[in-house]
């Protein structure tokens, strides 16, 4: 199959992380993302939609990105996924070094990020509402499984508990260049962002209100009563 190059630029400490992983399983890091990319594009793709984030969206993402510091790598992948993925960039204005970032983070997932998010430290049925799939006890034929979806189990479990898979789960603020998709309300300086700010604030401002009189109304009972 004909093969190109994808470039991308990652978030140096994960990438570091990442390929020290790779390197501990033996694995040859560009035939392993050609693979993952495969399933995940698609994956990407059905969680997107129609969504179509604005160029001021955009261009967050990627200063925040760029602002955690980043490195340069060329991944050597099959035309048809690079096709696929730049497809999917293109229809979704989608920062592409956000997503590879994020697959990154989600592929070595660490114990400290699953707790953040939520989700089970173990593969057991009693941590999944919904029935997974058992694992071979032949250790070739498990690590051909996992290999088949290595998102499988932490996809299932972020649609669980919240409702929309790893491409549209929010990250703590410090990885808003993790963003595959960000609305404008969420974007600094728009206007849409502004609006949605002074709403907040006036909702603050009546629930004050509320407090107050729920307040005001117990001393006006007692003053009233003093009065008596």
């Amino acid at each position: 199959m004909e093969q190109t190059k994808l470039t991308f630029k990652i978030y140096e400490p994960l990438l570091d992380d990442f390929e020290k992983n790779i390197d501990r399983l033996c694995l040859k890091r560009d035939a392993f993302l050609n693979h993952v990319l495969r399933t995940e594009v698609d994956y990407l793709k059905k969680e997107l939609g129609s969504k179509r984030q604005s160029a001021a969206a955009r261009k967050f993402i990627s200063g925040e990105l760029k602002r955690l510091g980043t490195h340069t790598i060329n991944v050597v992948v099959d035309k048809d996924v690079a096709a696929m993925l730049n497809e999917v960039v293109d229809s979704s204005n989608m920062v592409r070094d956000a997503f590879a970032n994020r697959l990154l983070m989600f592929l070595r997932c660490s114990p400290k990020m699953l707790n953040y998010l939520d989700l089970p430290l173990n593969v057991r049925q009693s941590n999944f509402d919904y029935c997974i799939d058992d694992i071979s006890t032949s250790p070739l034929l498990a690590m051909e499984e996992i290999f088949r979806d290595p998102m499988y189990y932490l996809r299932v479990a972020i649609e669980e508990r919240n409702g929309v898979g790893p491409y549209m789960l929010n990250l703590p603020e410090k990885l808003i260049g993790f963003t595959c998709y960000l609305s404008d309300d969420q974007v600094p300086g728009t206007l849409e962002q502004r609006a949605a700010e002074e709403l907040s604030n006036e909702l603050l401002r009546q629930l004050d209100k509320l407090e107050s009189l729920a307040f005001i109304k117990p001393l006006q009972a007692i003053s009233s009563g003093v009065k008596k």
